[in-house]
């Protein structure tokens, strides 16, 4: 069926509106606490807060290197090209669920033939980060319920059904990441598919030293992440070691992954899990709080602006172009 240009834009503007009507009632809940912040109760550290920032270059680096290493079998391409395709797919991700609007804008950067792999490609390369994130949650999970760490509210997250589930669900997606041939939908028939199924063909051209590098990077890029986000916490006056810190980390991207929501709408949700976790260091709702906005703020939303401007720059450049044509 055929719908008119009028009919597609109403359409369009009806799932606009809905979508910033459900990410008001996501995150009202997560920001109206935002109001009791205490601005004496904030004490800087400057070292780990220049220290995070520094971090941030070599965070999106190594987001960059997957990615260009998870497009080998489709197209090659430069370390530039795949820091500014990463960068690109940052603002799309802020207003969709899970970050999965990365699909539409990193592979602008590839050519128009290989942008539909290279979508594909994309939810590989952020499937290499689930098995991770989710087995060091389980093994922060574990870690707090073997030293009888009280997490409150939280608690459910020590027991022992869900440290079982943690593990069983990392095993799974792992092996999902490992055998795309054999886990994926239609992947195996792509071999000898035409038209869009063929599309799914280069899941099987991952070798295993590609699919190691790629859930290496996975790991690395996530221990920074955390180290970040345990700096962070540090930087505004929580006294925490190393240790329990990125446990507690983990922890908080533990609660984060069961909760389906934009990048918008991730700083309410970090901002709680980080107090609901830290409570046992703190009972101040302001550190934690400052903490989460803060690395939000380097780690998102300054690369999200940086983005446009990719955007921007490049469509000035083709209407140049058009011009002198």
């Amino acid at each position: 069926m055929n719908l008119s240009h009028k009919t597609k834009k109403t359409i369009r503007i009806i799932l606009v509106i809905a979508f910033y009507i459900g990410l008001y009632y996501v995150s009202k809940g997560h920001f109206e606490k935002i109001k009791d912040l205490d601005s004496n109760k904030i004490v800087i550290s400057y070292l780990p807060l220049i220290t995070a920032i520094l971090l941030v270059p070599l965070n999106w680096y190594l987001e960059s290197a997957k990615w260009k290493t998870s497009l080998l079998p489709i197209q090659k391409i430069s370390t530039r090209e795949a820091i500014n395709g990463v960068l690109k797919g940052i603002p799309p991700s802020i207003f969709t669920p899970n970050r999965i609007g990365e699909a539409i804008g990193r592979p602008s950067v590839l050519n128009p033939e290989n942008r539909i792999s290279g979508a594909l490609a994309t939810a590989y390369c952020g499937l290499s980060q689930m098995p991770i994130m989710m087995f060091c949650g389980t093994i922060s999970c574990l870690y707090f319920k073997i030293c009888n760490i009280n997490l409150q509210e939280a608690n459910f997250l020590v027991s022992n059904w869900f440290i079982i589930t943690g593990f069983t669900i990392s095993i799974v997606v792992l092996l999902v990441y490992w055998f795309p041939k054999y886990t994926i939908p239609f992947v195996k028939k792509s071999q000898t598919s035409k038209g869009i199924l063929s599309k799914l063909q280069f899941f099987c051209k991952y070798d295993t030293k590609q699919k190691s590098q790629i859930i290496l990077l996975s790991l690395i890029r996530y221990i920074v992440y955390s180290t970040q986000n345990y700096l962070a916490i540090r930087a505004f006056g929580i006294d925490i070691n190393y240790l329990e810190g990125l446990m507690s980390v983990f922890l908080i991207y533990a609660m984060m992954s069961f909760i389906p929501r934009p990048a918008l709408a991730e700083l309410g949700v970090r901002c709680s899990a980080t107090v609901i976790v830290l409570k046992k260091y703190t009972e101040d709702f302001t550190s934690p709080t400052i903490s989460s906005i803060f690395l939000w703020t380097i780690n998102l939303l300054i690369p999200a602006i940086y983005g446009v401007t990719l955007y921007i720059s490049e469509k000035k450049h083709k209407k140049n172009s058009e011009k002198i044509w």
